[in-house]
């Protein structure tokens, strides 16, 4: 890691809730059942009802709002007065203006399954979950205050003094959105209340939360982590992990299913494959169709281990241009791997084979 990035400041980003994907909840339609929903109870217990078994593999394919990870590059939460609450637009705009929390809710127009990632998360590990978001489109936001030329970046503003930036380009596209609901509720308190940004396939450091102002710049704006020497670009990778087994478990001879969850950023999963001799061959898994272009995928393989004897587990995704997964291993300090850009590689576990 840079010099004046220490590890205490390392560990905010690295949060304090789970992966959300042990034994858990699923319902296959989300999306049509949720948009068919009357009343805002309908629409929860549709997130938090019924439950997934991918043919053996159990998994939470929606992450609890309190089991979502935590990013914070402070130790302050704000506490916003939603009756006093304003977001600015301004910068270089033709008419800047202020939004209340209900004129936002009142432009909604989005409703998105999306993986959210830490930029320090490590191979395997557990600051990413995925949410159904409800918000606005940034680029409905930006277009009534009519920008002008010369845009390069906007600008992102946390009431917590927090900023961060993405190009102006890509805050125009219709993926791009302010979040003021995570999975049927209003944002928690931790995850931005009452508004973030949403920005899909891009690490969680631009995904700011308690938005107080969006600004609108003709230079090439760093935010906090950026000036530390992280990407300033922060797009995520193609990750994959496996959950079932745990490293170092011990497996009967006989049938045993192997899952996870497989990620692409803004490229999507098509294959994920599995490797149970240390990275020598690979074997296609199975993958369940994920909940919208911007969500993990789950993936699951049918294992008959004949032998008892140590075996080396890996797992790679393959996007839908057809890149594979770097095959770079997990090596040293977790905090030096995963900067400048993200950790890379593919994550394996160890297990065991025994007679019953």
């Amino acid at each position: 890691m840079k010099a004046g990035t220490n590890r205490r400041e390392f560990l905010k980003c690295m949060g304090f809730g789970t992966i959300g994907l042990g034994f858990g909840v699923y319902v296959f339609d989300y999306v049509y059942q949720y948009a068919e929903a009357s009343t805002e109870g309908e629409k929860h217990q549709i997130l938090t009802k019924g439950t997934v078994n991918f043919k053996g593999f159990v998994a939470k394919e929606i992450t609890p709002n309190e089991e979502f990870y935590i990013t914070t590059y402070s130790s302050t939460v704000p506490e916003v007065n939603i009756q006093t609450f304003r977001l600015r637009i301004e910068g270089l705009v033709e008419r800047p203006f202020i939004l209340t929390m209900k004129e936002l809710e009142e432009m909604k127009d989005k409703t998105e399954f999306v993986t959210l990632e830490c930029i320090g998360n490590p191979v395997g590990g557990d600051s990413i979950g995925n949410a159904l978001w409800d918000g606005v489109t940034l680029k409905k936001i930006i277009e009534r205050a009519v920008p002008k030329k010369g845009i390069v970046k906007t600008v992102f503003y946390a009431d917590d003094g927090y900023s961060d930036s993405i190009p102006y380009s890509l805050s125009l596209s219709e993926d791009v959105f302010l979040a003021f609901r995570m999975n049927g509720e209003p944002l928690p308190k931790v995850h931005g209340y009452p508004v973030r940004a949403i920005v899909p396939g891009i690490y969680g450091m631009k995904h700011v939360k308690w938005l107080s102002k969006i600004e609108l710049v003709n230079y090439t704006y760093k935010g906090y982590w950026e000036k530390k020497g992280w990407s300033d670009e922060a797009i995520i990778p193609i990750k994959s992990q496996i959950l079932m087994p745990m490293d170092k478990k011990r497996i009967s001879l006989g049938n045993y299913v192997i899952g996870g969850i497989a990620f692409a950023g803004r490229h999507g999963i098509s294959r994920v494959q599995i490797s149970l001799d240390d990275g020598r061959t690979w074997n296609e898994t199975e993958i369940k169709p994920p909940l919208s272009k911007w969500a993990w995928t789950l993936w699951r393989f049918d294992w008959k281990p004949v032998k008892e004897r140590s075996y080396t587990i890996k797992i790679r995704g393959i996007d839908r241009a057809g890149k594979i997964q770097e095959s770079a291993s997990l090596i040293g300090d977790i905090f030096s791997t995963t900067y400048p850009d993200g950790a890379k590689g593919q994550h394996a576990v160890n297990v065991s084979v025994v007679k019953k």
